[in-house]
């Protein structure tokens, strides 16, 4: 594990290595609220969205990920797998 923080078990977010590059995900599930808005949606807990975030520091407790000094840009992978938009 890259790391285990507390506040990251209250959402459905973790942190994945690629090379030196470290990302947060962050998932948003549907609920029963959505299923009702949304026809593409099939049941509660289905992932609605997915975002992928190159991060240095973690942004829950601010302990610095990875062991590079190098200047992290700005970048991220947006996912969104219900009907609205």
């Amino acid at each position: 594990m890259i790391h285990d923080c507390p506040s990251c078990s209250l959402a459905e977010a973790w942190f994945e290595e690629d090379g030196s590059d470290i990302y947060l995900n962050l998932n948003r599930v549907a609920t029963e609220e959505d299923l009702e808005i949304d026809h593409y949606l099939e049941y509660e807990g289905q992932t609605i969205e997915t975002v992928k975030i190159l991060v240095a520091f973690c942004p829950y407790c601010g302990q610095k990920l990875g062991s590079s000094d190098r200047v992290v840009v700005p970048q991220f992978q947006h996912h969104n797998f219900g009907g609205r938009k």
